[in-house]
């Protein structure tokens, strides 16, 4: 019987002396040339609250019966979507759902609503002040509160600071979301404004990393 040859000792491959890892940006240049990235990004508003008809902005209202009892569905529904993690507002219709999705939880103050000042919780209808809104609501602000330009440019700020490639939820508010929304459509804040965003409306966007997206769905209601 003849001799059976051994098979030479692996050795894990050396790299060459002086080749580095490809920094981020020669990693984004490299994308490039086979063009954008694409991840998904779902927007999604919270549930209703117990007041209507007055704005909420930076008041801390909790959730209400109604979102509390729609929302077992809803977190159903984003639980089979595959995200890997959510941010949110530090508020508690916010902060509070999205901690109850059992994924990487970032809380960004920026993402909040705009804030109303002396008007939050005020009935539009018991409110002839707010006439200067309706005149000009992007840069007119109510007493101790902000403009709309004011909450949509910190929204977009964090939002741009916090995305990556993982598909994200973003769980916050109509006024926050609107602009972030705005912003990865290339459509200007005013704009912003005219998209309709009931409680628990649910929006996805195909983010491009050049800095546009390709709406998919908006305001869909789930659960």
């Amino acid at each position: 019987m003849g001799r059976v040859p051994h098979a030479p000792a692996w050795r894990p491959e050396r790299r060459p002396a002086g080749r580095r890892q490809p920094d981020r940006r020669e990693r984004r240049a490299a994308r490039a040339a086979v063009g954008p990235a694409v991840s998904p990004l779902y927007l999604l508003r919270h549930g209703p609250l117990s007041v209507s008809g007055a704005p909420i902005g930076w008041r801390d209202d909790p959730p209400s019966v109604e979102a509390e009892r729609r929302w077992p569905a809803v977190r159903e529904h984003l639980r089979g979507l595959g995200l890997a993690r959510v941010l949110s507002s530090d508020l508690a219709r916010s902060r509070v759902p999205a901690a109850d999705l059992g994924l990487p939880h970032e809380v960004l103050r920026a993402l909040r609503e705009q804030s109303f000042g002396a008007w939050e919780g005020v009935a539009w209808s018991d409110n002839p002040e707010a006439a200067v809104i309706y005149a000009d609501p992007v840069t007119a602000a109510p007493p101790g509160g902000e403009a709309y330009k004011t909450c949509a440019a910190r929204a977009i700020a964090a939002a741009i600071a916090a995305l990556d490639d993982r598909p994200t939820l973003i769980l916050a508010h109509a006024g926050s979301l609107r602009a972030i929304l705005a912003a990865w459509l290339g459509l200007p804040i005013p704009r912003a404004l005219d998209l309709a965003w009931d409680p628990y409306g649910f929006t996805c966007l195909d983010r491009y990393d050049i800095g546009r997206g390709v709406l998919r769905f908006h305001n869909r209601q789930i659960g």
